[in-house]
């Protein structure tokens, strides 16, 4: 690493004392580092792998994998000073490899690396090259009401907060408490409005970490005041008899769903990541499933939350003037939330032993929204969404070259640009089969995962160019003849695909692979593991929104999001289009990806987030993205009925001068 890494206060280390291997290893840990997302899938044993021993130990970001990252970059760059916290904090590693496994999985990186050197560093380190945080008064008083474990405004602690609440710009004038109870959570609010601290709630810090890259940083981030991270609160209650699960705010997506699963129920969830009550109030859960399970308080029964005062109410108090009711306006400029939710009682859905999966290929997006849209004014398909090849690129192969390539042979060779993908039972089964030319069966969808790095080295091969020629690709390659010519190609199987793993990990990813969920389309749907690919090595920010279901609006609106992604030279495409309320709304993500370590990268960015949402807010019918923020907890009747007219030029003026205003200009 460089100098302003490897220097302390009053330290005699210096570049020269520091073997060349030793630098090596330093200046990848920080490129590592750099490359960081904040998913947060570190903090969810989705591969059976185990977590992270320190992490659940002692809870603060800062002693996950993702907190590593941020604090040898904060080193790095002299942004903070090694205190004695920061020395735990690197000692608590065991160097088990766990997160290695998992990162790998999802991201292609490996923060072991990055653990090591900051563990190395610290070891090396002299008694008065350490910092001593004082414990001020404030950091008392909220450690009497938390205890004196789950509250820090050491720069180690707080610093691991970076990206997914503390714009970069920030400083460390922090605390950050992790609460146990809602009375705790009541407690420290209502010390923080007694004192006129600044706090904001934080999840597992996913959503904030696409906004913290661009012009929303200031609106959702924090300059100072409190952090409150939620993750010990984690209660997780199944109702068998009701088919409820009652989840604190500290339960992951990937949890809840895993429980329910033993009782062979379904909970609607966001990202695996996601901590479920955060989305529950934030956006109401928005997904594929949607055509099924709804949205909003569609999904659950109650919600327990602490008002800006200290104050628990529940959804479902007498007193509470119709708490499901809202507008289709933004509810907060700031997007910052009125009340903190701490606790909810969800609906699960049962699960059927007939499920299966089916994605129809097509080359026109016309085409298929034709389908969908028949599809979902039948309420056929649990799960019923239109995808581009990119996401589904994105989701199923192992790396991001292999993606790109598998995208690019998609689309150029097999015309498969995008897809109707379908959850259904047997009896909507034969509905789609009899409305569809070609179809991916289960099978086919097992060949394409594990022979996705086969598929991609063949991007220049005859065999592919002379399929290209074939009249109508699609259905040569998935119906006719040539299905087994493709399967063998792909040479589908656990040892090929492991093969693109590092070589110290091939054994174990094998073992993954051979596991039969990681091939089943149902259960990947359901546990939504692989999304957080969209976030490797690079961020995406997503536009659009809710709209009527209205085919040339939704045709238009992609139109005009390509053309202002294309304009801004940012890659781009469709996310997926979902539906709710039997077919007369969609909902449309549209995604635009950015290299988060390029200023000019997010400079081209946030000129597109300008422009899309004026462009937005000219449309008759579409509730953009932004408007649906902390509309969780109400009903979506009130909602999208009726959906907004467009803004006129004069009202567009003035809320640009408004958000404006928030922004910073």
């Amino acid at each position: 690493m460089t100098e302003a890494l490897l220097s302390t206060i009053g330290g005699k280390m210096t570049l020269d004392k520091v073997l060349s291997t030793e630098k090596a290893e330093l200046e990848e840990a920080v490129k590592i580092a750099n490359k960081g997302t904040h998913c947060g899938m570190c903090k969810v044993d989705f591969l059976e792998s185990g977590l992270c021993p320190a992490g659940k130990k002692h809870g603060f970001a800062a002693y996950w994998p993702e907190g590593r990252m941020e604090i040898v970059k904060a080193l790095y760059s002299d942004k903070i000073k090694p205190t004695k916290e920061l020395l735990e904090i690197a000692n608590s590693c065991t160097i088990c490899g766990i997160c290695d496994k998992q990162c790998n999985f999802i991201t292609h990186l490996r923060p072991e690396k990055v653990s090591k050197a900051l563990k190395e560093y610290v070891n090396k380190l002299d008694d008065k090259d350490i910092v001593t945080i004082p414990e001020n008064q404030t950091l008392k008083d909220i450690r009497s009401i938390v205890g004196e474990r789950w509250a820090s405004n050491d720069p180690a602690v707080i610093v691991s907060y970076t990206k997914t609440i503390i714009t970069e710009d920030a400083g460390v004038n922090f605390y950050v408490v992790m609460p146990e109870t809602t009375e705790e959570v009541a407690e420290v609010v209502k010390y923080a409005d007694k004192n006129n601290i600044p706090y904001l709630p934080r999840g597992n810090g996913t959503l904030l970490s696409m906004f913290i890259e661009t012009l929303l940083a200031k609106a959702v981030g924090l300059e100072k005041g409190i952090i409150f991270d939620f993750r010990r609160l984690r209660k997780l209650e199944i109702d068998i008899d009701n088919k409820t699960a009652t989840i604190g705010v500290g339960i992951t997506a990937f949890e809840l769903q895993k429980e329910a699963y033993k009782h062979e129920m379904r909970a609607l969830v966001a990202e695996a990541e996601a901590h479920l009550c955060v989305n529950i109030a934030s956006v109401g859960i928005i997904s594929t499933w949607g055509n099924t399970y709804g949205w909003g308080s569609d999904n659950f029964i109650d919600a327990t939350l602490v008002n800006s005062k200290g104050n628990i109410v529940r959804h479902s108090d007498e007193e509470v003037s119709n708490p499901y009711s809202t507008n289709n306006k933004f509810t907060n400029l700031t997007l910052t939330p009125s009340k903190i939710i701490t606790e909810a009682t969800v609906k699960l859905h049962p699960i059927f032993e007939d499920e299966e999966a089916l994605l129809i290929p097509f080359e026109k997006l016309d085409d298929t929204l034709d389908l969908a849209m028949t599809l979902a004014k039948r309420n056929i398909g649990l799960s019923l969404a239109v995808i581009s090849s990119k996401y589904l690129s994105e989701f199923i192969c192992p790396t991001n070259e292999i993606a790109e390539d598998f995208d690019f042979i998609a689309q150029n060779y097999l015309k498969m640009n995008y897809l109707l993908d379908v959850i259904c039972d047997k009896y909507d089964k034969k509905t789609v089969q009899d409305l569809a030319d070609v179809f991916i069966d289960e099978n086919m969808m097992k060949s394409l995962i594990l022979g996705s790095p086969r598929l991609a080295s063949l991007k220049e091969s005859e065999f592919l160019k002379i399929l290209s020629e074939e009249k109508d690709p699609l259905k040569a390659i998935f119906t006719g003849p040539m299905r087994k010519h493709l399967e063998k190609a792909l040479d589908p199987s656990p040892e090929q695909i492991s093969k693109v793993f590092d070589e110290d990990l091939q054994d174990f990813f094998k073992k993954v692979y051979s596991k039969p969920e990681m091939t089943d389309v149902v259960w990947l749907h359901s546990f939504r593991i692989l999304p957080s690919r969209l976030m490797r090595q690079r961020m995406f920010m997503l536009r659009g929104g809710y709209i009527v279901a209205d085919k040339e609006k939704i045709l238009n609106l992609n139109k005009m999001l390509k053309e202002t992604g294309d304009k801004y030279k940012l890659s781009n495409a469709l996310g997926f289009i979902s539906f709710i309320e039997n077919g007369k709304f969609a909902f449309v993500e549209y995604d635009y990806y950015f290299d988060h370590l390029d200023p000019d990268s997010h400079n081209r960015l946030n000129q597109a987030i300008v422009e899309t949402l004026q462009l937005e807010l000219k449309i008759k019918g579409l509730l953009p993205i932004e408007y649906v923020f902390h509309k969780g907890l109400h009903r979506k009747e009130h909602l999208f009925y009726p959906m907004p007219e467009g803004l006129s030029d004069d009202e567009l003026k003035i809320l640009g001068e408004m958000v404006q205003s928030v922004v910073g200009g």
